[in-house]
């Protein structure tokens, strides 16, 4: 997945800072909706289920193990 450059807007920081004001503005269950939607898009999931974790990679070991 490549992302589409062809669709930008720069912003000064004043204007990239007023939209933590819409934020504030959103009950928590919007947050979180949105927080979910911008994850899908980033990592290209949009309409499907959130992944599975990968958990192969990862193994329990003792802290005296090494």
């Amino acid at each position: 997945m490549k992302l589409d450059k062809s669709y930008h807007k720069s912003q000064s920081f004043k204007e990239a800072s007023n939209h933590q004001k819409e934020y504030d503005k959103m009950t928590d269950e919007e947050k979180t909706k949105t927080w979910h939607y911008l994850m899908s898009v980033a990592y290209g999931f949009v309409g499907k289920p959130w992944p599975k974790m990968d958990k192969t990679y990862f193994r329990i070991r003792k802290r005296d193990e090494e």
